[in-house]
């Protein structure tokens, strides 16, 4: 992984272009929209190449970050609307916030023992999006957040 920006500013988009379809008001959910041009440019162009992180597995192996075509696919199964052309920034960005958060996991366990035991390393990704921490909770309590 590189340590530069991993957003490609060699083409940069013309200032009165947004990435947003604001003119479609199709009620047609974007899994059926996804299936309809599926063949067609929208998975045609994206990369199936995936990159090996740096974050080990328990296996001795290190984990694989998805492919353009595999989280435009997640991205389109979960109703987030994904656009192609989106898809190599939003993977590169993906993989260094990825191992940012994992060298940020590092510092922490430094001196902490993890070594003896064959170092840290990751078991599972386990996302939950809709559950609040406790934290959260008393914000929204509070009424700091919506």
């Amino acid at each position: 992984m590189s340590s530069g920006c991993p957003v490609d500013h060699t083409a940069p988009a013309p200032a009165d272009s947004c990435p947003v379809d604001h003119k479609s008001t199709s009620s047609s959910s974007t899994w059926s929209r996804f299936l309809s041009n599926a063949p067609s440019s929208s998975s045609a162009a994206l990369s199936t190449e995936r990159e090996i992180s740096s974050i080990p597995r328990p296996n001795d192996n290190n984990w694989v970050y998805p492919s353009e075509a595999q989280f435009f696919a997640a991205m389109a199964r979960k109703n987030h609307n994904p656009q192609a052309a989106d898809m190599k920034t939003i993977v590169q960005i993906h993989n260094a916030v990825n191992e940012r958060a994992w060298a940020e996991v590092m510092k922490w366990e430094a001196g902490r023992g993890g070594e003896a035991c064959g170092g840290v390393k990751l078991v599972n990704f386990q996302g939950k999006p809709t559950e609040r921490s406790p934290r959260a909770r008393w914000k929204m309590l509070l009424g700091f957040a919506t």
